[in-house]
């Protein structure tokens, strides 16, 4: 169950108001773009690849099967410290056994203090604190940028953060990760849900105090990585936390609602700013990778196709993800051709020699022709009948035929290849990608006749507009190339976006694809 409320900013920050969202009264959806490229992964060496890979396959697969979101519960914590510095540590804490973390937590006592602060035995949610844990990196307008660690603590201070702790009783927490309740508690095994519901529905609402945690960026790296360490909570005398605003909870999310929101960690703006890794055995991998499995689960879930990225990925583990069980995500895989994508049969390498050269010549030229014919019989009217002089003639000939050539390349767009879907595979000896290189012919041509010289102008944006791109042609976008037009519908340029004259926006990628 999901809940939602309003938050009141008690202090000036130095954000730039354009950029940094603070917060809404009104329930508010946020969703990512989903992109074929994911500098996540790009960035991340082999070995983190590898053992984020792994660990998103068995997520996702357990998403598949149960429709969880287990991996969602290091959003907030009750205790101040996480158990696992690394996504490395946390992935081989998954699959090693009792023994094996008896053993590590007995040369790492402080994860044990992790395990057993975490854990609450609480008569309402409502009376817990609640910690990040995970570093963000907050950038202010004078440059400067500083570590932050968030926390809720309820509005009423009489609950202080050793509320409802559990006094440790073994060596580690049992595994479920819950304390087994006394005999003699009867309340249902849902009191603390019903109860939140509760209190969200009062009158009183449910209210907490938002806190932050400061540190400056330690110049070491060295130091950096031990600021970085979630395992070990900051210093409080040394870094105190200091109140920031006032969240209250005033609204009960409907399932529906709840699935449709996105638990992503990468959904942040550049004032507060996820910490990139490299390697799984940097600290700020564990909020870095995180953000990718969030994602994956999250598309899985809700049945929404995965990226070829995110697919790349997940087929690149060691573990076998059945997608059967995502209609969306399967649609995708039976996609891929069991042939050899460069294979084909006699009758296409015919084609290819001579049919297909010969339209991509004849084709454009001819078209070209039958434009600029009237406008061309046009001025020899002119000159013959009001002898009008060929100098003055021709410039006007000349821009008049190359906006008709323009939407010449428009409708040829439309007709040939239609509108290109993101995500859509094709085999490249296909008959749409003879339409579409018939058309880019056709597209090369007007470039060279008249388009390219009236590009980075008002007129090169709405023809652009024209052929699908989402492109905010009147306020201040400026396109100075020929390759931002390769693909026009899967190109989306805001206001005051600029490209410039070498700039080549492919849209596609050719693969060979084989049968295994």
């Amino acid at each position: 169950m999901l809940f939602l409320g309003h938050f009141q900013l008690l202090l000036q920050t130095e954000f730039s108001k354009e950029e940094c969202f603070v917060g809404s009264p009104n329930p508010v959806m946020v969703k990512n773009t989903v992109q074929s490229f994911d500098d996540r992964i790009e960035e991340m060496d082999m070995k983190y690849r590898k053992v984020l890979g792994n660990l998103a396959a068995n997520f996702a697969g357990s998403t598949l099967k149960v429709k969880s979101r287990y991996f969602h519960r290091l959003v907030l914590l009750t205790g101040n410290a996480f158990h696992a510095r690394t996504i490395g540590d946390f992935a081989t804490w998954l699959v090693c056994g009792a023994a094996a973390r008896e053993e590590h937590v007995k040369h790492a006592p402080h994860v044990r203090d992790a395990m057993w602060g975490s854990l609450r035995r609480a008569d309402s949610y409502t009376e817990l604190h609640y910690y990040s844990n995970i570093c963000r990196l907050f950038r202010f307008k004078d440059g400067q940028e500083m570590y932050v660690k968030f926390k809720l603590r309820p509005f009423d201070k009489k609950f202080g953060e050793d509320n409802g702790k559990v006094e440790p009783m073994g060596i580690l927490p049992p595994e479920t990760g819950a304390i087994p309740r006394d005999e003699s508690d009867k309340r249902p095994l849902l009191f603390l849900s019903d109860d939140f519901q509760r209190r969200v529905n009062s009158p009183d609402r449910v209210r907490y105090v938002l806190q932050l945690q400061m540190r400056p960026v330690p110049d070491d790296e060295i130091a950096r990585e031990t600021a970085l360490d979630c395992t070990k909570p900051w210093d409080e005398a040394e870094f105190p936390h200091f109140d920031v605003g006032e969240i209250t909870i005033d609204q009960v999310l409907t399932k529906e609602e709840s699935n449709d929101l996105e638990f992503n960690p990468f959904l942040r703006c550049a004032e507060v700013d996820v910490i990139r890794a490299s390697s799984c055995n940097q600290s700020a991998s564990m909020d870095h990778g995180r953000s990718v499995v969030y994602a994956i689960c999250q598309h899985l879930r809700n049945k929404k196709p995965l990226p070829e990225a995110w697919r790349t990925f997940l087929d690149q583990s060691d573990v076998k993800v059945d997608l059967s069980g995502c209609p969306m995500a399967a649609t995708l895989e039976k996609n891929v051709s069991k042939e050899v994508t460069l294979a084909r049969p006699w009758y296409v390498t015919l084609w290819l020699v001579s049919a297909q050269p010969f339209l991509q010549i004849f084709l454009p030229y001819f078209l070209i022709g039958v434009i600029i014919v009237a406008p061309m019989n046009f001025i020899f009217y002119l000159n013959k009948i009001h002898k009008t002089q060929m100098h003055f003639l021709l410039p006007f000939f000349w821009l008049f035929s190359g906006i008709l050539a323009g939407l010449l390349c428009v409708l040829s767009k439309w007709i040939l290849v239609g509108r290109k879907k993101e995500g859509k595979i094709e085999p490249i000896w296909s008959a749409r990608i003879f339409m579409d290189t018939t058309w880019q012919a056709i597209r090369t041509l007007v470039g060279e006749y008249f388009m390219e010289m009236a590009s980075g102008s008002f007129l090169f944006n709405v023809w652009m507009k024209l052929m699908g791109s989402e492109i905010a042609w009147d306020r201040g976008v400026y396109v100075d190339s020929m390759g931002a037009v390769l693909n026009p519908e899967l190109v989306e340029l805001e206001e005051y976006g600029s490209v410039g004259r070498e700039a080549l926006l492919f849209g596609h990628i050719y693969e060979v694809r084989g049968a295994s």
